[in-house]
This record gives structure tokens, C-alpha cells and sequence, in this order.
């Protein structure tokens, strides 16, 4: 069956083992369980990549989800039945349940429709300019223009394009190979969604920013059961007087200070923020606790995801969307 991962340390990762070829699974079983996990795919990708674009969702009282700035000034009015997360200037989002599930368009940062994929499925965001599409027949890329690039259908695909590559097979869940933004085949070797996984964790486009925060080389160490941290001398800069902590970013990091009875499966439990030197800068739960997400600190307000989403500044205050 598939083998699905779900880490939970700041970041959700997922990634998929599948052997469904494997099996003799009936087509409606088969189109079933692919419902399910492209809709958990989405959901942890949103979760995964966090804000884009300087917006960052938000869930209203009626449950709808909008968009707001790093201040929490409203951009998009909540209206939609489910979002992901702004990339390249653009979003997937429903404001409509139809039989296949959500029926999904794309959005530009100030909620107008760009283009809809009809009963389509997102199953990236935007990456180096394309997204990638699925039915339940097949997987094809997009420009921000909703045209399909290539002329090409595939009949499975595995995350979005980097560094120029992205990773599509002729078969179901399984024999990935590499194409290029030209949609044309690199080499032959084929790959399984494992291998392209551990190929690209440490493999990042991106460039790590130097910290300016003494803290930034903060080591956490633990002596009986509390934690506590030290710097690179091995000196104690914060003495041990914690149950749980994170990681120090931008100068603040997330810690436990009551002890837990219980802890709950997927649910990274955190409940206040301090500062480089120790100082609480507020005490509040939060539930799947998420880190920064650019310039704001994502959280939830309930475990398993629930409770709607929350967010803190650096300096410990909530964010609230308002008009």
C-alpha cells in the first residue's frame, strides 16, 4: 500500500513510497485513494511551503479562508472554501465542492481569477514559472497563462520544477524520470519517489541569508528532563528550564514551559515565545507549531491542524486580520 510519512518539526514533509502497481486494485478503489492523497498532498504543501508573495492566510469566522499582509491588513476577502499558498504571484483556491472534490482556479494577489483547470487537480504551486496539473488520467504543466506547456500528457508526476527539472513517468507511481522547462526527457534512468525525495532535501536553490542575531548559533542541549541552550564555546547562555524548544530565528524561539501529560500524535505542542536572552515575550498554545513563514510565525489553534490558523510577529504579538 502507500507508504505515506508525515514529519512533524516545524515543516511537514510527506513523501510517497507507492507500490499500488503492484496490487490488483479495482479503477474506482484506484481513483479513490488518488483523491485522498492529492487532496492531502495539497493540504501539505500548503503547510510545507507557508506564505508567499508577502500574503499569508487566514481562516474567517464562517471558516472561509482570505489572505492578509505581514500587518494583517486583509488583501483577499475570505471566500474560499479551501486556498494554498501564494507562488509567483499566483494561487490555487475553491470556492465551490464538486464531485471530483474542490473545484479549483488560480488567483493573483488581488483575488481576481486568472484562469480555472475545470475538474482539474493542483498538484503544485508555482514553480520557475509552471505548475503541475493532474486528472485522474494524467499530469501535464501549465504556464500562468493556464496553457498546457508542452502539449504533453504524463501518467504521473512528483513535485514541482527545480533548478530547471521536474520529474514525470509513463507509469503510475513509479519510473520517474527527469524532463527539462522544454518538457523534453533527461537520460534514462528512472527513479522511484524516494529517491527523487532524498535527492533534493539538502538540494536548494535557494541561498541561506547569514544571521544577525547572536542566537543564530544557539545550541540546544538538555540535562535531566528540562532544555536549555549553549553557544558554540559550549558555554550556557539560557539555563536549562525548559520541557520543549525549537530552533532560534530571528532572534526569538519557541519553547514549552508547562510539562505535558500526553503528547499527541502530530501535534508539535509549543507554548510561548522568547527572546535571545531568555525574556518570555508571551505565553500562548500553539498547536502545530510551524515556525516562520517568512516574516510571521505560523501556528494552529487546535491539534491535527484544527482550530484555524495563527500567527505571531518576531516580537510576540498576534496578528489579527482586519479590514
Amino acid at each position: 500500500m502507500q507508504k505515506i510519512w508525515l514529519v512533524l518539526n516545524r515543516k511537514v514533509h510527506v513523501f510517497l513510497d507507492a507500490t499500488f502497481h503492484t496490487l490488483d486494485v479495482t479503477t474506482h478503489l484506484r481513483k479513490t485513494l488518488r483523491t485522498t492523497i492529492i487532496l492531502l498532498l495539497i493540504l501539505v504543501s500548503s503547510l510545507s511551503y507557508g506564505q508567499g508573495n508577502g500574503l499569508y492566510k487566514f481562516q474567517s469566522e464562517n471558516g472561509k479562508y482570505g489572505f492578509m499582509d505581514k500587518t494583517g491588513k486583509i488583501k483577499v476577502k475570505a471566500e474560499y472554501l479551501n486556498v494554498g499558498d501564494f507562488s509567483e504571484g499566483l494561487c490555487y483556491a475553491s470556492k465551490e465542492v464538486i464531485k471530483k472534490g474542490y473545484k479549483w482556479i488560480f488567483i493573483d494577489t488581488l483575488g481576481n481569477k486568472v484562469f480555472d483547470i475545470k475538474d482539474n487537480f493542483p498538484e503544485t504551486e508555482f514553480r520557475e514559472g509552471f505548475a503541475r496539473i493532474s486528472s485522474f488520467e494524467g499530469h501535464w504543466f501549465v504556464n500562468k497563462n493556464g496553457v498546457n506547456e508542452f502539449g504533453k500528457t504524463w501518467k504521473d508526476g512528483h513535485e514541482e520544477f527545480k533548478n530547471g527539472i521536474a520529474f514525470v513517468s509513463n507509469k503510475e507511481f513509479s519510473d520517474f524520470y527527469p524532463i527539462n522547462t522544454k518538457g523534453e526527457r533527461i537520460g534514462k534512468k528512472t527513479f522511484s519517489r524516494v529517491e527523487i525525495y532524498n535527492s533534493r532535501k539538502n538540494d536548494s536553490s535557494e541561498t541561506k541569508s547569514k544571521t544577525e542575531f547572536k542566537s543564530g548559533k544557539y545550541i540546544p542541549f538538555q540535562e535531566n528532563e528540562l532544555w536549555g541552550f549553549k553557544d558554540s564555546l559550549n558555554n550556557i547562555v539560557i539555563e536549562p528550564r525548559f520541557y520543549k524548544v525549537d530552533k532560534f530565528k530571528n532572534g526569538v524561539c519557541a519553547v514549552r514551559i508547562n510539562k505535558q501529560e500526553f503528547e499527541f500524535a502530530n501535534d508539535y505542542f509549543l507554548d510561548a515565545l522568547i527572546d535571545e536572552n531568555s525574556k518570555t515575550l508571551i505565553e500562548i498554545g500553539m498547536h502545530c507549531y510551524m515556525g516562520f513563514q517568512g516574516e510571521l510565525i505560523e501556528f494552529y489553534g487546535g491539534g491535527h491542524f484544527s482550530g484555524g490558523v495563527h500567527y505571531l510577529n518576531k516580537n510576540g504579538e498576534r496578528i489579527i486580520p482586519t479590514e
